[in-house]
């Protein structure tokens, strides 16, 4: 698959070329009779026994060059995810195979806050080597972590889950992301009734003092500890904010609680 750019003054036209021949079959009628959520405009030729896919881009930006500038946020991977399953819901309304979508950071453009996905209408048949949705997703995973404000605790968290969760092939999306949430409401539960347990002395030092290792460990007796899988991420985002961790797959393994 090959992608070339062609910038315009008021647009850039994206172009992916295959080496196979042009078949205009329901899936670009459909593409053509409808607008889709979140899908960009597409438009097929063929030519020598190659075919063309055409994407005319009038505003807002790609994910890589949104975040080639800034940090992602936790709320940014939230939104990213509920404006894909909707796109997943109409596209499967329209008959449609959701792995026509094309999960690439230089393939998904942001337009008023809102994503905007390309669709590339040629079944899994006739390119091998395309990765289904849930494949993509998980790629885009590890492009998150990447792009992760690591100051962003709740984001790390969430980013850990999707990447885990996603490994294996068939993986519900919305059902992940509604057991993080409830897991999010139930470790802020936990650490307000924490808070109410300790001494009004340990909660006025924990304003003032700037070390929170020597603080825990002056009220060990005082604080309770919290679940393990709760603590291990606690010591693994302090250790990404002092600067003292590797790749991706080492804080995966300290979060999973192995050595």
């Amino acid at each position: 698959m090959k992608v070339t750019y062609e910038n315009g003054w008021e647009h850039t036209d994206i172009h992916i070329d295959l080496k196979l021949p042009y078949r205009e079959d329901y899936q670009i009628r459909m593409l053509s009779a409808n607008d889709i959520a979140g899908l960009i405009k597409v438009k097929g030729s063929g030519r020598d026994g190659d075919s063309r896919y055409s994407y005319r881009i009038n505003g807002g930006i790609s994910m890589e060059k949104q975040y080639s500038v800034c940090e992602m946020k936790r709320k940014d991977v939230e939104r990213f995810i509920e404006d894909l399953l909707g796109t997943v819901e109409d596209v499967v309304g329209h008959l449609l195979d959701p792995d026509g979508i094309i999960l690439t950071p230089d393939m998904v453009f942001i337009e008023g806050g809102k994503h905007r996905f390309c669709y590339l209408p040629v079944s899994r048949e006739s390119m091998e080597k395309r990765p289904s949705l849930c494949r993509s997703f998980h790629q885009m995973t590890e492009y998150f972590v990447k792009k992760l404000d690591y100051r962003d605790t709740k984001g790390i968290f969430l980013v850990y889950r999707l990447h885990k969760d996603t490994m294996q092939e068939g993986f519900k999306l919305r059902k992940i992301i509604e057991e993080c949430r409830r897991e999010e409401q139930e470790d802020s539960r936990r650490e307000e009734q924490e808070d109410s347990d300790m001494p009004q002395d340990a909660l006025f030092d924990l304003e003032t003092e700037d070390d929170e290792n020597n603080i825990m460990d002056k009220y060990a007796d005082s604080v309770r500890e919290p679940p393990v899988r709760y603590g291990r991420i606690k010591r693994a985002v302090r250790r990404i904010k002092s600067g003292r961790w590797g790749e991706w797959k080492d804080l995966i393994t300290e979060m999973d609680g192995h050595e």
